[in-house]
């Protein structure tokens, strides 16, 4: 079962709003009261936030059909929107390797974006814990260890007062995992 809908069965009287973004835009929302707390991948350089779980995830090449090694670079690419941290990291393996990004479809949907991958028209780079469900017989394929692992953190506004339905949903994510 996951995590969603465990919570939402233990609390079905809590109503959970889910939204998706770039981390900069969720920290935003977050310090201004719009959001109690966001999922966001790196470690806030504001003080303002304080971590509640941190977890260290690898990120992988995907694709929807064997790609031969010496190919990588030449794919077409499917990423999220600027300020996606998957985007930079693909950016700069590209950079580093003295290619440009320029053969990608920008999609702003996780799920039309694995679709697109799961379909043989992109590759992409994400994190390994996307394959589930449908996207488990994607192709998966290592990529060099400077930019394999990142971080994921829950963060909260820093103040006194937290609220029962946001505490039990971060124990919930530091019991099972996303």
């Amino acid at each position: 079962m996951n995590l969603i809908a465990t919570y939402q069965s233990q609390y079905e009287q809590v109503v959970l709003s889910l939204e998706t973004g770039n981390p900069l835009e969720l920290m935003e929302k977050t310090k201004n009261f719009e959001l109690d707390a966001a999922f966001v991948t790196g470690l806030p350089a504001s003080d303002n936030f304080v971590v509640d779980h941190l977890f260290t995830d690898e990120i992988v090449l995907l694709s929807g059909k064997t790609i031969d090694a010496s190919n990588f670079m030449q794919q077409r690419w499917a990423v999220s929107p600027r300020g996606c941290p998957f985007r930079k990291i693909l950016e700069q393996w590209l950079i580093d390797k003295g290619k440009t990004l320029h053969h990608f479809i920008e999609i702003s949907s996780l799920e039309t974006l694995l679709s697109s991958v799961k379909a043989g028209l992109t590759s992409t780079i994400l994190p390994k814990s996307v394959l589930k469900g449908s996207y488990e017989d994607l192709h998966v394929y290592p990529i060099p260890e400077r930019y394999r692992f990142i971080e994921t953190v829950i963060i909260r506004r820093k103040e006194k007062y937290v609220n029962y339905a946001y505490k039990a949903f971060a124990d919930l994510v530091k019991k099972e995992g996303l």
